[in-house]
């Protein structure tokens, strides 16, 4: 396999905007009900069609001043996707409110009327974080409601800037979402962050979207928030060392209520596993697959395509199966395996290495007398892209056959095994098979697998987030077995294959 650095795939195109905007009026729009204000007099509404004709612009001294610009020169940075240059345009509608202290912050409400002809789905969006002069730290609701932000091929991906405080109901409903990203606060020289509050089924009805990033930030969350998302979410925050998340158990008991799942962020780097052990061993059972034609196809019609077949060659992830997968993007891999005992053969037919995803031809068969209880096989793995990674900055990246969470920490998510010797059925009937593996990690035991009598692949998921490490940390997973399915005519204990799959991977 060839190692290589792959370039970041993920494109960032921010709208600076300085907005159409109108001050506060009414007394009953949408305010944080924690904050007195005062209202501003007859505001002037300011929209992009009077900058581009040329139209006089009526500013009241001291209470906002408009910044217009219009034009279609753009530069772009050719490693981000990122445009500037002097392409600003005005998208935003907006209110400048005053708080009781006499300070002022701005609302977006939405935008203009004629914003189609303006915006475009880009690969992030990120909104301004200043309009009339004022910071920007809510957003109205409804404000953006079944308008289509992203689609499919283009961006998806919101960015919030620390200041924002307040998302309001429906706001972000059915706007085409895949991920959205909080920016984490600066919070020295001050007590605790910004609490931030969404409210009810503010992004709603966003079928595709999986992955929230509130890094710092205390947040509470209302009914329905995340209602008609993807199936599978994630709630992500951000740890350092020890030292547990003011939200971590709200968001869990969230996550839970909705079917959805959490992740903690590190905001450091580690040198060693981070392995959340559980009190007693794990008994885990598998969900039982098939083989299927990947690279190993020997028809160029079934190549990649991942057809499953009772005599295909192939199992395990169909990530790992390059081209059509994500693992080549891998800069460093390292997937060592030694077993205790080999069953003696002059080709290297029943070596520990045969266990990593080399086919059904092959096998590991122990080499001691009997039916091999007590004999191990121990699998080093580490992987990396050699990239500088920030910490506790976090990239969703959608695999092609599950997400991933690129935080610089490979998340050890399932194990493949292929029991007995699986050549063909008679091969497979007359080896033993394992009935029962106690797998440690770090050489602490974790979990017993219960192995089925079959010749099909079996999978077993490790609870998300307990076992990873970070890019290029060495991981060490043994496998002891304890009881052994008899084979009708060798006393030898067989497997065919062993592999771990990773989130983490940074796909291309």
């Amino acid at each position: 396999m060839q190692n290589f650095k792959p370039k970041a795939a993920v494109f960032v195109i921010s709208i600076l905007l300085t907005a159409c905007g109108k001050d506060e009026t009414d007394e009953n729009q949408f305010t944080p009900a924690s904050i007195a204000e005062q209202t501003q007099s007859d505001p002037e509404i300011i929209c992009i069609e009077d900058v581009i004709n040329n139209a006089p612009v009526p500013i009241q001294a001291e209470q906002q001043t408009v910044s217009a610009h219009y034009s279609t020169e753009t530069e772009t940075d050719t490693e981000t996707g990122r445009q500037s240059g002097s392409q600003t345009q005005e998208l935003y509608q907006y209110e400048v409110k005053t708080r009781a202290d006499g300070s002022s912050y701005a609302v977006i409400t939405g935008l203009c009327e004629d914003y189609a002809e303006l915006f475009q789905p880009m690969w992030e969006i990120t909104f301004p974080e200043q309009l009339g002069g004022a910071v920007v730290t809510e957003f109205a609701p409804d404000a953006f409601q079944n308008i289509p932000l992203g689609d499919y091929s283009y961006g998806r991906r919101l960015k919030f800037s620390p200041d924002i405080v307040s998302i309001g109901a429906h706001c972000f409903e059915n706007c085409g979402l895949t991920s959205v990203t909080f920016e984490k606060q600066d919070t020295s020289g001050t007590d605790s962050s910004d609490k931030l509050t969404i409210d009810e089924r503010a992004f709603a009805d966003n079928p595709e979207l999986w992955g929230i990033y509130f890094s710092d930030r205390t947040v509470t969350l209302e009914k329905e928030v995340f209602a008609g998302c993807a199936e599978t979410g994630y709630l992500c925050y951000e740890t350092f060392h020890d030292t547990p998340s003011e939200m971590a158990d709200s968001l869990k008991t969230y996550a839970e209520q909705t079917g959805w799942n959490t992740a903690e962020i590190p905001d450091y780097y580690n040198s060693e596993p981070i392995i959340d052990y559980p009190g007693t061993p794990l008994i885990l059972t598998p969900e039982v697959g098939s083989f299927f034609y990947g690279e190993s196809a020997e028809d160029d019609n079934q190549f990649c395509t991942f057809e499953h077949s009772d005599d295909a060659p192939d199992y395990g992830f169909p990530e790992w199966h390059i081209p059509c997968g994500e693992f080549c993007a891998m800069a460093v891999r390292e997937y060592e395996i030694i077993a205790s005992s080999t069953l003696f053969s002059t080709d290297g037919k029943y070596t520990a290495d045969n266990l990593y995803w080399s086919g059904r031809e092959r096998a590991w068969a122990e080499g001691v007398e009997g039916s091999g209880i007590g004999e191990s096989i121990r699998i080093t793995s580490s992987c990396g892209y050699n990239d500088d990674h920030t910490a506790g900055s976090l990239i969703f990246l959608e695999g092609d056959i599950e997400p991933d969470i690129y935080d610089g920490y490979m998340r050890y998510t399932q194990i493949c095994i292929v029991n007995g010797y699986a050549k063909n059925e008679k091969t497979w009937t007359e080896n033993g098979r394992v009935k029962r593996l106690l797998m440690c990690v770090e050489d602490r035991p974790y979990a017993y697998l219960e192995l089925e009598d079959t010749i099909n692949p079996q999978y077993f998921t490790l609870p998300f987030d307990a076992i990873k490490a970070a890019d290029s940390v060495e991981i060490h997973f043994e496998f002891t077995i304890e009881e052994v399915y008899a084979g009708t005519k060798y006393d030898d204990t067989c497997l065919t294959g062993l592999v771990i799959d990773f989130m983490g991977r940074h796909g291309h």
